[in-house]
């Protein structure tokens, strides 16, 4: 699935929000495949005009690598296996986004605001809460 949207709390400018469910005609785990489909999506759902304030691409549908159910009338690229394993294994070597896709930003490594990020009391040890009696 690719979204897009604008501030909600923005009144002033004008509001689109749009998501689109991309079906892909094959499993794969080319991040090559999953760019060139969520761009796909992309182009049909995004309008010029609009300040957007968030975009995202949600996986679904997720499928074990064997055994592999192949599509009689779609080809996919065989080499993006060696590629993407390559590309793991050089970024767990020496860092990660050390590699990246000509079409991802070289220069930013995105990160996501977490200055207002709840406690994650059952799921943290570091964050339990203590309890003095």
């Amino acid at each position: 699935m690719v979204f897009i949207h604008t501030s909600g709390f923005k009144d002033s400018e004008p509001q689109y929000y749009k998501s689109i469910v991309v079906k892909l005609p094959y499993s794969t785990h080319s991040s090559i495949d999953l760019v060139k489909f969520a761009n796909q999506g992309l182009e049909l759902i995004f309008k010029k005009g609009f300040k957007y304030k968030k975009a995202g691409v949600i996986v679904n549908d997720l499928t074990p690598e064997n055994p592999e159910q192949l599509n009689l009338f779609e080809t996919k690229n065989i080499a993006h296996k060696a590629l993407m394993k390559t590309m793991d294994r050089i970024n767990s070597s020496y860092g990660r986004h050390i590699i990246k896709l000509g079409s991802q930003d070289t220069k930013k490594t995105w990160k996501m605001k977490q200055e207002n990020l709840s406690q994650r009391y059952s799921t943290n040890l570091n964050e339990i809460i203590d309890i003095v009696v």
